[in-house]
């Protein structure tokens, strides 16, 4: 029987992968605003509104750095304002 190989510290399976990511987007700055955050085979895709462009990359930049992502569709919209 094959046995996949996780690299250390990434989850099991992809709801423990956003409850990560959620966490790290938590970590990086009281004041992130409340995205949708979703992930398919290790994927993440957010969703939801920032307050700059800076902001959009900073949040994607972050998603990436947590262990276990292997990509990032970063939906989010910049509106300038919340």
């Amino acid at each position: 029987m094959g046995r996949e190989t996780f690299e250390e510290g990434a989850p099991a399976n992809d709801a423990l992968l956003v409850q990560l990511v959620r966490g790290a987007l938590g970590r990086r700055s009281p004041r992130t605003p409340r995205l949708n955050v979703s992930s398919c085979s290790f994927v993440v895709t957010l969703h939801g509104a920032v307050r700059s462009a800076e902001e959009k990359e900073g949040i994607e930049a972050a998603v990436r750095e947590v262990p276990g992502v292997k990509g990032v569709m970063n939906r989010l919209g910049v509106t300038g304002g919340i």
